[in-house]
């Protein structure tokens, strides 16, 4: 049996897609940027963070001295969209 696993269920991390100049944030970059440091930051304290930017060194700079980088792993990707349920990976579990 196939399992879709819900937003609550264990996970091993979780993925935000960084916004830049390329984005649909572009016309409020600084605000959203600094709303997307607040919440990786507070998922940084409680587990593993993916960042798909592609930008990854800059991002590093720019979190570097906010959040606990231990817990942050960056994979360098082009992207023109935050919204990771339109282009992220979808999790299934079987026999689970």
């Amino acid at each position: 049996m196939r399992y879709l696993p819900a937003e609550w269920d264990l996970q091993s991390g979780i993925q935000l897609t960084w916004p830049h100049a390329g984005t649909d944030w572009n016309d409020m970059l600084t605000e959203v940027k600094e709303c997307f440091t607040c919440i990786a930051r507070e998922i940084a304290k409680r587990e593993r963070l993916l960042i798909v930017t592609p930008e990854p060194e800059e991002v590093k700079r720019e979190l570097l001295p906010e959040i606990n980088i231990g817990n942050v792993c960056f994979f360098p990707c082009p992207t023109n969209d935050t919204w990771a349920r339109d282009h992220g990976a979808i999790t299934v579990w079987e026999n689970h």
